[in-house]
C-alpha cells in the first residue's frame, strides 16, 4: 500500500491532519516539527516515536535500522495511525559531472491557485488537488512529454506570476547567490526547514518572497523539496494562456544544489544520532 492509498483508506469524520517523516539509522527524523504539525499533546508526543519505530521494523524486521524509510502518519477520528514505506530513491542522469552526481530534473506545469487553508497538512487536500492532476495529465499527453513532476500553484498580478509551491513539494529558486522562496500561502514542509538550515550552514542569504515566473531567465536554478526526494531540480516550468503554451527553460547548477542537498544529509544524520 503506498502513503496515498493509506491516507485515502480512512472513513475520516473528524481530524485528518497528517504528516510525512523520514527515519534515517532506525531513528525519527525532525520530530518536534511533526509533532508541532500534528499538534500531540504531551503523552502523544512522548509515545508516538517509540510506536514508529515498532512499526518500522514490524514492516522491515533489521533493515529498519539501515534503510531510509517514508513514515505517514495521519489522525483519524483522534486515533493516530502509522504507515512505514520504503524511501524512493533519486533518479540521476548519466555519470557525474566533476564528480557531482547528476539528479534527474523534472518538467512542472504552472496551474491553479493557491491553497484555501495551506496552514494545515490535511487528507482533504488529496481531493482538492485531484482536478490539477487530472488536467496536469492531460496537457503533458497533449505536449507528449509523459508527465509533468510537479504542478506549481501561483498568484497572478496582472502579467506576473508569482509562485508559491506545489501540490505535495515547496518550491526555490536561486538568483544572485540568494534563495527565493514564500513565505505565506504555503504549507512549510520540514524539507522546507531543512534547506533554510543549510542555508545558513553554507551563508546562503535567503529571501522570503515567492519567486516570479517571468523572471526565470535570471534564475541560477530552481528546484522543489519533499520528504522523500529532498532536492530535485526543474529544467522547464511550462503554462498555457488562452491556449498558447509558454516554455520557460531553466538553468539546474548541479554543483550548488548537491552542496545544499550534501548539507541537508548531514542535518538528517545529525539529528538521527540524538533524536
Amino acid at each position: 500500500m503506498t502513503p496515498k492509498e493509506f491516507l485515502t483508506s480512512f472513513r475520516i469524520e473528524s481530524g485528518g491532519e497528517y504528516t510525512c517523516l523520514r527515519m534515517r539509522h532506525g531513528r525519527v527524523c525532525m520530530w518536534p516539527f511533526h509533532r508541532a504539525r500534528l499538534a500531540l499533546d504531551a503523552s502523544q508526543g512522548d509515545a508516538l516515536p517509540a510506536e514508529i519505530v515498532r512499526a518500522a521494523t514490524d514492516t522491515f524486521g533489521e533493515a529498519a535500522s539501515t534503510k531510509d524509510l517514508m513514515v505517514t502518519i495521519v489522525n483519524v477520528n483522534g486515533r493516530h495511525h502509522i504507515h512505514v514505506y520504503a524511501m524512493p530513491g533519486l533518479s540521476f542522469v548519466g555519470g557525474a559531472d566533476n564528480g557531482v552526481p547528476q539528479v534527474s530534473a523534472v518538467d512542472v506545469l504552472v496551474l491553479g491557485p493557491a491553497r484555501r487553508n495551506p496552514g494545515v497538512k490535511h487528507v482533504s487536500w488529496i481531493d482538492e488537488r485531484k482536478y490539477l492532476e487530472a488536467a496536469a495529465a492531460e496537457k503533458a499527453a497533449e505536449l507528449g512529454i509523459g508527465s509533468f513532476g510537479e504542478v506549481l500553484l501561483s498568484q497572478r498580478d496582472a502579467d506576473t506570476h508569482h509562485l508559491l509551491e506545489g501540490l505535495i513539494t515547496n518550491f526555490f529558486v536561486l538568483h544572485n547567490g540568494r534563495l527565493y522562496t514564500a513565505r505565506d500561502d504555503v504549507l512549510l514542509g520540514s524539507t522546507r526547514e531543512l534547506v533554510l538550515q543549510a542555508c545558513e550552514r553554507l551563508c546562503i542569504p535567503v529571501v522570503h518572497e515567492p519567486p516570479v515566473l517571468e523572471a526565470s531567465a535570471t534564475w541560477e536554478a530552481a528546484f522543489v523539496t519533499s520528504v522523500v526526494r529532498m532536492i530535485v531540480p526543474v529544467k522547464t516550468l511550462r503554462r498555457q494562456d488562452t491556449g498558447t503554451w509558454h516554455t520557460y527553460s531553466i538553468r539546474t547548477a548541479p554543483e550548488r544544489l548537491h552542496q545544499l542537498r550534501s548539507a541537508i544529509y548531514e542535518l538528517c544524520d545529525a539529528d538521527a544520532r540524538v533524536g
